[in-house]
């Protein structure tokens, strides 16, 4: 089984005077090479300060990227970091593994 997943991002929340993009929406599709079973999962991104707490990203601060500049592939790595991305691609895996589990079964009756 070779899962190939597909990440994106749905929508971005930014502070439009200064471009401080607050939180991202993300989406995750994983198909299965063989089976072309299939599941997706989503979610939401949100900036959060030192502290873990949820904050606007400071545009004078060393390294802000301006929202004109973002690329999705910068604000995918802020969704899947911290263990995001690899644990939604382990229930998705779980899930397309049931998926084709369950399709080896059947239920009737022989008459």
């Amino acid at each position: 089984m070779a899962i190939t997943f597909t990440w994106s991002v749905k929508d971005m929340h930014k502070v439009t005077a200064t471009g401080a993009v607050y939180k991202a929406e993300w989406s995750c599709i994983g198909v299965d090479a063989d089976t072309k079973v299939g599941h997706s999962r989503s979610g939401s991104y949100l900036h959060t300060d030192s502290d873990g707490v949820q904050a606007t990203p400071d545009h004078t601060a060393s390294g802000f990227t301006a929202y004109a500049s973002l690329t999705e592939a910068d604000v995918l790595a802020w969704c899947k970091a911290g263990g995001v991305g690899t644990a939604n691609e382990a229930l998705i895996t779980s899930n397309i593994t049931s998926k084709i589990a369950a399709a080896a079964n059947s239920t009737g009756v022989p008459w």
